[in-house]
């Protein structure tokens, strides 16, 4: 796998106004890659937002998400941080994603982290 992979995803999430599932389906295939250890994906269909949130629980568990934004449907301005400890300057790596739903926001910040540990 290569950041390239990555950055693709990336790009198809920029485009959207909404998380599709095959957007959602090759995005989780990068994360597993970056996080091999990740345990099988829930059979049970989840929302989006449940789903991401859900995958975010997996990759990094105990790491603070921070989401701010202005909800003005259909295309709101959403914000999303990740980092390892609550405001700290010191962490290594902060993800951040932006976009018009909060599941876009929280998935780009998730890619985001996934290329910054990714060793390929």
């Amino acid at each position: 796998m290569s950041k390239t992979d990555i950055l693709s995803v990336m790009t198809r999430i920029k485009g959207a106004s909404a998380l599709d599932r095959e957007t959602l389906a090759a995005a989780e295939i990068v994360v597993r890659r970056v996080f091999p250890t990740l345990p099988a994906p829930s059979k049970v269909a989840l929302e989006p937002v449940e789903e991401v949130l859900h995958l975010v629980d997996l990759a990094l568990p105990g790491w603070t998400i921070q989401l701010t934004g202005k909800a003005r449907e259909p295309d709101g301005h959403w914000r999303c941080s990740l980092r390892e400890t609550r405001g700290s300057d010191e962490d290594e790596v902060v993800g951040v994603g932006t976009g018009p739903a909060v599941a876009l926001a929280l998935l780009e910040a998730l890619l985001d982290v996934a290329q910054q540990k990714d060793l390929s």
